[in-house]
């Protein structure tokens, strides 16, 4: 048995989702919603039958070359001709609510919406009034399927590091070094737009308990482009947290948690994880030391070129999700704890 198929979340077999008879749609064709595109592709050929932005010429332009897709500029105009079973939305984050919203009061049973799923808290708890006993919504968390991250969240729930004392994480990345208002009606910056990725590891493998402090600084933005908080987990572990989109010498984003322990550090990051023991392991084959990267992770994992496997396994576990029923580990239930914690980090921050 593989490493890889140790790790990843519940996958139904390739096709069992062939068997499918859905209509999926896509709203908002940039990155990501292209990206998500390639990948149903990938895994449910021709799966894809529509696809709504709001850009004339992107409609225009796509719609030439691709013509097994219909595009549309209306949402409504779209659910009332294709009626999707499942809808992705990859727009801007202050878009989700409304889409949301129309997505869940038009019926449709199988939604995807990209990190974070709305702007607060507030929306978030409206978002889950609206659901239907019948409907199941899957935020873009994609880290929780980043296979090294969920070794990690193994290791540590069987304890192996003894006591955790502390943990240090980080995620910095040079996506904004020029000044820019793309933020100014999102209301919020690096925290809810990137880190947020970040808090829901934190939530996720370790459970925080507290808020202590927090702050964060404008550069580029009239919103936050550095955030920093110290926290605490539920039994009492120190956490810190910082994250960057200002970090020039970050060619490629980078998220590192560590973790220290009585019993010894585990690093880990996208590509690799590390533990150093203080003494033998059955977990480790009874040594004191493990070191894994990206190779031994993903050999299982079906190939996209465009992004990295946690993305591929991410929609592998929702396809998995819409076939067996079942809500994904990252649905939007779940997650409200980490749009609490976005909340609580901005109102100490006195944003």
């Amino acid at each position: 048995m593989s490493l890889a198929s140790t790790l990843v979340p519940e996958i139904a077999d390739n096709a069992d989702y062939l068997r499918q008879d859905l209509k999926f749609a896509v709203v908002g064709f940039g990155k990501m919603g292209i990206l998500h595109s390639s990948i149903l592709n990938l895994l449910m050929p021709g799966c894809l039958k529509a696809v709504v932005d709001r850009s004339r010429l992107l409609i225009l332009s796509a719609s030439r070359f691709i013509k097994t897709v219909k595009f549309y500029r209306d949402l409504k105009q779209m659910i009332e001709r294709e009626t999707p079973d499942v809808v992705y939305v990859t727009t801007p984050a202050q878009s989700h609510y409304p889409l949301v919203s129309e997505l869940l009061e038009a019926g449709v049973s199988y939604i995807f919406v990209e990190k974070p799923p709305t702007r607060d808290f507030y929306e978030l708890n409206l978002l889950i009034g609206k659901m239907r006993s019948n409907q199941i919504v899957m935020v873009g968390f994609q880290k929780r399927y980043s296979l090294p991250f969920r070794h990690a969240e193994t290791l540590l729930s069987k304890s192996i590091l003894g006591d955790v004392e502390e943990v240090c994480g980080y995620m910095r990345s040079s996506d904004i070094l020029t000044p820019t208002t793309r933020y100014d009606s999102l209301g919020r910056g690096v925290l809810l737009d990137f880190g947020v990725h970040l808090v829901d590891l934190f939530v996720w493998i370790f459970g925080i308990d507290k808020v202590e402090e927090s702050s964060c600084r404008r550069i580029y933005t009239r919103v936050d482009d550095y955030f920093r908080a110290r926290l605490k987990t539920k039994c009492d572990a120190r956490v810190n947290l910082e994250v960057t989109w200002a970090s020039p010498e970050y060619r490629l984003p980078e998220t590192l948690i560590e973790v220290r322990g009585s019993k010894g550090v585990l690093k880990v990051t996208e590509d690799y994880l590390s533990v150093r023991l203080t003494e033998r392991h059955p977990l480790l084959n009874d040594e004191t030391q493990l070191v894994r990267y990206r190779p031994h992770y993903y050999s299982d994992v079906p190939p996209v070129n465009m992004a990295d496997p946690e993305y591929t396994i991410e929609n592998m576990h929702f396809l998995s999700s819409i076939c067996l029923s079942a809500e994904p580990l990252s649905n939007l239930k779940n997650t409200s704890q980490v749009m609490r914690l976005i909340d609580e980090l901005y109102r100490k921050a006195g944003m």
